[in-house]
């Protein structure tokens, strides 16, 4: 059985990258997402950043020294809780456009359990305080 974690040595990091920065260019254009991202100046440095994060989540060596701390972020931009399921239902559709489905349905397993995540925590600022301090 493929987990998350075989992905990387499964889709190699240019693919994984290629879905990654798919998945910016449908944000930056989506009219119910990409208002909340307008401030970002460097979008290259996003997808390389957030491939990156996702190349270690899916079973890759980190080769960058960026510290991932995904509800810090979003609270920065200003993503609400109910932007996750928008946000969601954009990343299936990209890896879906990618990928084969049984490797996309691995990825969007791992990418639902951490929009949960990240709902959870842009829900409960206060649980935040306590993490970040």
């Amino acid at each position: 059985m493929t987990t998350h974690r075989d992905l990387a040595a499964l889709l190699g990091r240019e693919r994984i990258t290629t879905v990654v920065a798919d998945f910016y260019d449908r944000v930056r254009h989506d009219p119910e997402l990409g208002p909340t991202f307008a401030e970002v100046r460097d979008w290259d440095e996003v997808k390389a950043r957030i491939g990156h994060f996702w190349w270690i989540d899916l079973g890759g060596e980190r080769y960058r020294d960026d510290v991932y701390n995904p509800h810090t972020v979003h609270r920065h931009f200003g993503v609400r809780p109910e932007q996750v399921d928008p946000w969601l239902r954009l990343f299936e559709a990209t890896v879906r456009d990618h990928l084969p489905a049984e490797l996309a349905e691995v990825w969007l397993t791992r990418a639902r359990r951490m929009a949960d995540w990240v709902r959870t925590e842009l829900q409960n600022p206060t649980s935040n305080k306590k993490q970040e301090d």
